[in-house]
């Protein structure tokens, strides 16, 4: 199944929604550990907060109140089980703090595709993975860019399924 390449939607940004089981700490600790910051949320009959849109540079993130109904425990099971990626301005800082914080953080480690990374997990068991290139790889990825100044793909990138990607396969911790 295909689309025609002329009605493919251009997407200007995937922002990821995540179910928790106590909204106010979630918030709470993406506030306290990565700078987000309240953009919009949404309340119940009830005047509890349900919902929530938060921002840090340009990374956003939504977050779900569940219900005890709805939680639900990963075994992890396949389909269920993901990670969520930050690129912190400062890999070797932003991982000193969360440890003085009392984070249980892992130590930064160079991969085998090129990138230093440390992993740590949410309130909810959400696995957070902060990630940077190795020096010297990527440096014109910074990602705040304005969606216009994107370079054109060419026919070689628009014939790649992925294979040939800096780290695709396994990525390190199973997840």
């Amino acid at each position: 199944m295909t689309m025609p390449e002329d009605s493919r939607p251009r997407l200007r940004k995937l922002v990821p929604s995540l179910g928790v089981s106590d909204l106010r700490r979630s918030i709470a600790f993406y506030r306290d550990f990565f700078g987000f910051t309240l953009v919009d949320s949404w309340e119940n009959e009830a005047g509890e907060h349900v919902w929530c849109w938060l921002r840090s540079g340009v990374t956003e993130l939504m977050l779900q109140q569940l219900s005890p109904e709805e939680q639900i425990t990963l075994e992890p099971a396949l389909g269920q089980s993901w990670v969520l990626y930050l690129r912190p301005d400062d890999i070797d800082e932003t991982r000193r703090n969360l440890a003085d914080a009392g984070v249980d953080v892992s130590d930064i480690q160079l991969t085998s595709y090129g990138a230093r990374e440390c992993f740590l997990v949410d309130p909810d068991g959400y696995e957070l993975w902060l990630s940077v290139p190795e020096q010297g790889r990527g440096e014109n990825d910074d990602d705040e860019y304005d969606d216009d100044t994107r370079t054109q793909s060419t026919a070689e990138d628009e014939e790649d399924d992925g294979e040939n990607l800096p780290g695709a396969g396994h990525r390190g911790r199973v997840h």
